[in-house]
């Protein structure tokens, strides 16, 4: 589990994943300059409320889980 799984931290949080910045904004559907917004803050309540929602079910998921998720992000596809 992420040291920093309840933190405001969001970018701490995904790095604590393992998750690189252009796989997290692709396997979430959003445009990289989106992701950087809500990672230092300048993003909406919204963005942000939902980058958190995300991070929060990611940080829930079996190492297995995410090893899956991240591939079929790798092939093109979106995390589920």
């Amino acid at each position: 589990m992420s040291p920093r799984r309840h933190s405001a931290d969001l970018r701490g949080r995904r790095q604590d994943l393992g998750i690189g910045v252009r796989d997290m904004a692709a396997g979430l559907g959003i445009e990289l300059g989106r992701l950087l917004a809500m990672e230092d803050g300048t993003a909406t309540v919204e963005d942000q409320t939902f980058y958190r929602t995300w991070l929060s079910s990611i940080e829930g998921w079996s190492a297995g889980e995410r090893h899956t998720q991240l591939q079929r992000v790798s092939d093109g596809g979106r995390v589920r």
